[in-house]
């Protein structure tokens, strides 16, 4: 056995204990595609839904169980981030898979490759939330976002879904070459002796004044590479087209699990690894926070979609999480994200859960499908309003919990234009979201109203409740997850 062979099996032997739940994860759904067909005729296939739903409910039982560490050449890292970011990322995809089950049992397109593939892009993300290496960002991110291309184009017989999943492949492709091509600038910078985060922070700001185009040119592709990744502007060209063709429930996945994983290495990246040089990446980050505030928020005013109409939200949302990112304090940073990107979850979810709904009766794809919601379901629509609500920040609801404490947070740390843009594009955004509820409410309503599928159902009920109420547990649930995540 080479002395490389025998490192590796050392490694699996002494570290394999720190990925378990990916592990776990890997394990269970190579095994699902292999007797998919043998166990489960057509007529069954919606079983896989509460079988991925146990698997998740284990894995993030795995994920609280695993112990803090360091490991595999101290590629990955369990902490108090990691852990925290993998949960919702686990959240996530639950909430994806409840979604699921009644649009794909009516377009009938269940299959057992839907959820394997569901749980092998998780795999990836949870890899992600700990990698604190350049290379293990970089596979932690393929991983997660190849598999994702091919559930955007699930839909084989729609030309819209095909045409979205290439475009994002290729353009992703294109954004992985940077990123790659980044990190190898950044490993020549740092003499070609290391990519771990921790070590480059070091030896970054030691570097030589000749070697600091190498380092900007490098921080900055990087910076490229995974802006792509969270769809912040103006690398966001994909992300309309994407939501829009995709099968809605992979739009709700795509808003949520990958951005909480790019979201911690964001966080793990830029906090801990190129901390040193943050001369040569809080400017540009600045700009592109702003950038997608105001454009995610300003082009969102004049789509007819609903599914294109989130997708710019999901855009602006982003720009509100990097001031996390760019807070000087990586403790409260990473709180301020994690908690905002709960609650960004929670809201997204439910609103998607109600287009599906409508969906069902042959609409939703487009914000006049809401005509008269309020009529034909009043609970219904209500819930849409919470949520709507809620996401453009409006108090009491939870929605501007969390934005206050991530805008306070900015201007802590002197960010006080951005937060002025934050605010004024927050207001911008409520105008479209109120354009919804003026449809459902001050419009006469078409057609029959239809039962609601008991997943939607619950996901909504659930939802509604936790955002009317969430408010009050914010301070509780920023404090816990101090104490259990961050110390």
């Amino acid at each position: 056995m080479t002395g490389f062979a025998q490192g590796l099996l050392n490694a699996l032997q002494r570290d394999t204990h720190l990925i378990m739940p990916q592990l776990f994860l890997m394990v269970v759904a190579t095994l699902m595609l292999w007797p998919g067909d043998l166990f489960f005729n057509r007529a069954e296939k919606h079983k896989w839904a509460p079988i991925t739903l146990v698997i998740l409910a284990v894995t993030a039982f795995l994920v609280t169980r695993v112990p803090e560490g360091e490991g595999f050449s101290r590629m990955f890292r369990m902490d108090g981030l990691t852990r925290g970011f993998q949960l919702l990322c686990i959240l996530a995809s639950a909430g994806t898979v409840l979604l699921s089950v009644r649009l794909l049992d009516s377009l009938k397109q269940q299959t057992v490759e839907y959820y394997a593939l569901i749980l092998f892009s998780l795999s990836g993300m949870l890899f992600l939330c700990g990698a604190s290496d350049l290379i293990s960002v970089y596979f932690s991110i393929e991983l997660m976002a190849i598999c994702i291309y091919i559930l955007v184009a699930y839909l084989r017989d729609r030309a819209t879904s095909v045409e979205a999943g290439m475009k994002y492949f290729l353009l992703g492709a294109f954004s992985s070459g940077i990123l790659v091509y980044g990190i190898s600038l950044i490993y020549g910078a740092a003499g070609g002796v290391t990519t771990n985060l921790a070590d480059l922070n070091q030896l970054l700001a030691l570097t030589p004044t000749t070697s600091n185009l190498l380092v900007y040119s490098g921080v900055l592709m990087v910076l490229v590479g995974m802006a792509f990744k969270v769809a912040a502007v103006p690398f966001h060209m994909w992300s309309p087209d994407a939501y829009e063709g995709a099968p809605t429930p992979i739009t709700a996945f795509m808003a949520t699990a990958p951005k909480a994983a790019a979201l911690a290495a964001f966080l793990r990246v830029f906090g801990a690894g190129f901390h040193g040089v943050s001369s040569d990446w809080v400017m540009p980050l600045t700009y592109i926070a702003g950038a997608s505030m105001i454009l995610g928020n300003v082009a969102a005013v004049k789509q007819e979609s609903m599914k294109r109409l989130l997708a710019y939200s999901s855009i602006a949302h982003v720009g509100y999480m990097l001031l996390g990112v760019l807070s000087g304090d990586p403790k409260a940073g990473a709180q301020a994200v994690w908690l905002y990107m709960l609650i960004y979850i929670v809201m997204n979810t439910g609103a998607f859960a109600v287009v599906i709904y409508l969906q069902g009766k042959g609409e939703g794809e487009r914000i006049e499908d809401f005509r008269g919601l309020g009529k034909k379901r009043p609970v219904l629509a209500f819930a849409m309003m919470v949520f709507l609500l809620s996401l453009a920040g409006i108090p009491p609801l939870v929605g501007f919990f969390g934005k206050f404490y991530l805008f306070k947070l900015a201007i802590e740390q002197g960010f006080v234009t951005l937060t002025v843009i934050a605010l004024l594009t927050s207001a911008v955004s409520a105008y479209y979201y109120l354009g919804v509820v003026k449809e459902m409410y001050f419009k006469e309503p078409e057609g029959e109203a239809i039962p609601m599928g008991a997943a939607q159902a619950f996901i909504v009920g659930v939802a509604c409740v936790l955002v009317l109420v969430g408010t009050a547990f914010g301070p509780w649930l920023l404090k816990w997850a101090g104490e259990i995540f961050w110390i």
